[in-house]
């Protein structure tokens, strides 16, 4: 069989809009990014435990070093761990299969290796990127590389959910994939952000007004207060249309049914 032909950016935007209703038509998608930060949160507590354990028995500075770079694959890995869970549910969902919280974790119980091994490599480049970023001569080249990063990788998790590939062929993979339908990617992410734009702005104004004292009263520090809930819960339901739109895009491109 023949390459599918390459979806435009104006596909790659209605591709979004169906993204937006397969989350919208499953709010259980939404349960996984919740249960990822109450996850991140404990584990961070954790690690912060034995920071604290470390300064108070006057620990020297060279053994925080192993404990950092431990605590951090540790984040890493869970951030990963269920970001894979909710690309199987939403490849299920998105081939009209219903799709359930546990049958995601299942997945991503399946795919240890593979989350390891990508949450390794993504730890580098992040730290390499942050370094690159640190220095003013390279600050806008490490900005470049970061942009050109996700979008060369966003394929990477559906992959590791769906084809059950380790995590240097679906790095690989991804990239061809990548090339092939920047056009779609490019204009579904392009689309997304247009729909954030406004919301983003506005929850950004009200945090400055929150954190700079402008709320003189309580009933406005509340609903300023609340007013960040509500934004906070748009950026985590951003973050999970965000990865129902690359399993939908990885399935134009692939129809097999998520691997075992």
């Amino acid at each position: 069989m023949g390459q599918p032909m390459a979806m435009s950016a104006a596909g790659g935007a209605r591709l979004m809009r169906t993204s937006f209703d397969v989350v919208r038509s499953d709010y259980g998608l939404l349960a996984f990014p919740f249960v990822s930060m109450v996850c991140l949160a404990l584990v961070g507590g954790f690690w912060l435990l034995q920071c604290a354990y470390l300064a108070s028995v006057g620990a020297a500075g060279v053994l925080y070093v192993p404990l950092v770079v431990v605590a951090l694959y540790s984040l890493t890995a869970i951030g990963i761990f269920f970001n894979v869970a909710l690309a199987g549910a939403a490849a299920q969902a998105v081939d009209g299969s219903e799709a359930s919280f546990g049958g995601g974790i299942d997945i991503a119980l399946g795919r240890l290796g593979a989350i390891a091994g990508w949450a390794a490599y993504s730890l580098t480049v992040s730290v390499g990127l942050g370094l690159l970023e640190s220095f003013r001569l390279t600050r806008w080249l490490g900005k470049a590389a970061e942009v050109a990063w996700s979008f060369a990788t966003i394929f990477v998790v559906p992959l590791i959910a769906v084809e059950n590939l380790d995590a240097s062929t679906a790095r690989q993979r991804s990239f061809a994939l990548a090339r092939q339908n920047w056009q779609a990617e490019s204009g579904g992410l392009v689309a997304l952000r247009l729909v954030w734009l406004v919301p983003g702005v506005l929850i950004y104004l009200d945090a400055k007004l929150l954190v700079g004292g402008h709320a003189h009263s309580s009933p406005a520090r509340a609903f300023l207060g609340l007013m960040l809930l509500v934004g906070f819960g748009c950026a985590v339901a951003v973050g999970v249309v965000r990865q129902v739109f690359a399993v939908s895009l990885f399935r134009q491109n692939d129809h097999t049914p998520v691997a075992p």
